[in-house]
């Protein structure tokens, strides 16, 4: 019989995974490490969801003690495609080959990247030990994003000056299907978890439609990350300005070669998340109030960045 655990955030996410592992293993074992009391002795392969802004990785690390003491060798990671970072020297796409550098700004991309360490350490003390990592664009789904894929479906319509990257958004249940494909690998190794290609800025201003695409001046990164809070009801992952000013789009040629088919388009996934998001409950005058405050931000920002200049000519 094949046992599989599957570990790490809660939620929609560890749901449609544990049913894809279910159609194709004898047993699916969910728990939340430090809550829930479990036992590994039968079991082959741990999936670590590593999905979350805490900078500890005292969980992970003592998941990793467990699997030791189950003498389990085989570990599958899902960490992010944010751990490539956003930077206007990126390649179109990025390749499982591209250097992991995260913006420092992102504590959940650097999150995803000390994780990624921390799991490729472990496999180190032990040649037998094979760890594989997927890396998913932001992930989107009607009524169940991801932390990144509801923030950046949020921040969508906000640009900074010019800056108008090509986004990817990857279906929840095509990153599901993707986890169940390589925990039947019999191989370490890295896949990027995306649909074929990406949505340039130009498809996603058609897609966005009527919701005004507002401009935002350099000088105001922070107002970003209250107007994404705002927009999806609750408090969402901080740092997105670069992934919103700068390319991060990934290939999925290695993951497609090991038979992975994507079900849906990022255009699919957009417009299915998109319309479970709180925008779309809002009534005319509230998405009025965000959009003029978002705006008035903006015209504040310019109004301070003039003054500074001034003062410095005027010093000189």
């Amino acid at each position: 019989m094949t046992t599989v655990a599957i570990s790490g955030a809660e939620g929609a996410l560890r749901s449609r995974i544990s049913e894809a592992l279910t159609q194709l293993f004898d047993q699916v074992i969910s728990f939340t490490f430090g809550l829930d009391a479990v036992s590994l002795t039968e079991v082959e392969c741990v999936v670590h969801l590593a999905f979350s802004e805490d900078s500890d990785q005292k969980n992970l690390i003592g998941l990793l003690e467990l699997a030791t003491e189950a003498e389990i060798s085989r570990l599958v990671v899902v960490s992010s495609a944010m751990v490539y970072g956003a930077w206007p020297n990126n390649s179109i796409p990025l390749s499982e080959d591209a250097a992991v550098r995260p913006n420092p700004e992102s504590t959940f991309a650097v999150h995803q990247a000390d994780a990624e360490r921390t799991a490729l350490e472990w496999a180190d003390f032990n040649l037998e030990r094979q760890v594989t990592i997927l890396r998913p664009t932001a992930v989107a789904s009607p009524n169940a994003s991801g932390l990144i894929g509801e923030a950046l479906l949020a921040a969508a319509p906000i640009r900074t000056r010019r800056d108008d990257p090509p986004q990817q958004f990857v279906h929840l249940d095509d990153l599901a299907t993707a986890v169940a494909t390589v925990v039947q690998l019999d191989d370490s190794g890295v896949f990027n978890v995306a649909p074929d290609g990406w949505l340039t800025a130009r498809e996603v201003k058609d897609l966005v439609g009527a919701r005004p695409t507002i401009r935002l001046p350099i000088p105001l990164p922070g107002r970003l990350d209250r107007y994404v809070a705002r927009r999806v009801g609750h408090q969402a992952p901080t740092g997105l300005l670069p992934y919103t000013r700068y390319p991060w789009v990934v290939a999925n040629d290695r993951l497609r070669s090991t038979g992975w088919v994507p079900r849906y388009g990022n255009d699919q996934v957009f417009v299915a998340a998109e319309a479970g998001m709180p925008w779309d409950s809002m009534n005319a005058k509230q998405r009025q109030n965000v959009s003029l405050g978002v705006g008035a931000a903006a015209v504040i920002g310019l109004l301070c960045a003039l003054g500074s200049w001034l003062k410095r000519t005027i010093s000189r």
